[in-house]
């Protein structure tokens, strides 16, 4: 009975270590995922998002995908690809543009690497306003931004009123966006007018959620 029991013993204890170095092996995996990458930035420029990062020392053979989504967790797919080259261990520069981001929201972006598995990810809101204004989030909090079309960066006059037409900030602006924590709008319904050089380019409507 004992030999018996000696031998399930020895059997439940390679099966323990053979689950345990699994799990160190996954979770090794799982902490260079990010090691070979480095400098993995994004900027939005003019509707498209301007990508770069470095391949550090040591990456060889594996192609690079880059993926995208309106999640940061799932729905992600492939925009494009550099094909591995082996042999060459030295540190690499790349970049990508990605020509097609969706408008004003957030795009969620990673690196696939192939066997050392994924970057971290990063988030870009990628605004591209044609006719009107556009405010996120919305309704407006202290952390709200309202973006608009100043291709050429004329003087702006951003004038905000109440409902009854009484004026309650003025901002002067070259820029093409204003952020509205300072502005001390009240909570509710608030208009805004941009003029420029005399002339009502854009007009708009949006709510304060909480006094600013």
């Amino acid at each position: 009975m004992s030999d018996k029991s000696s031998h399930i013993n020895r059997v439940l204890r390679r099966a323990f270590i053979c689950t345990a170095n699994l799990f160190l092996s996954h979770a090794s995996f799982a902490q260079v995922n990010n090691e070979f990458v480095k400098n993995f930035k994004a900027e939005a420029i003019e509707g498209k998002v301007y990508m770069s990062w470095t391949t550090r020392a040591g990456f060889t053979c594996q192609d690079i995908h880059i993926e995208i989504s309106e999640d940061s967790i799932s729905n992600y797919t492939r925009t494009g690809t550099y094909y591995g080259v082996c042999g060459d261990t030295s540190e690499k520069n790349y970049t990508y543009v990605i020509l097609n981001p969706t408008p004003n929201k957030l795009n969620y972006i990673k690196l696939a690497l192939g066997n050392y598995g994924y970057s971290n990810v990063i988030s870009i809101l990628v605004i591209d306003v044609k006719e009107d204004v556009f405010i996120m989030p919305h309704p407006v909090t202290s952390n709200s931004t309202i973006y608009f079309e100043n291709v050429r960066n004329e003087t702006l006059y951003f004038n905000f009123y109440n409902t009854t037409g009484v004026l309650l900030h003025s901002i002067i602006t070259r820029d093409n966006k204003i952020e509205l924590r300072n502005t001390n709008l009240p909570r509710g319904l608030i208009i805004s007018r941009i003029n420029a050089e005399g002339i009502i380019r854009y007009t708009s409507k949006f709510i304060v959620q909480s006094a600013l």
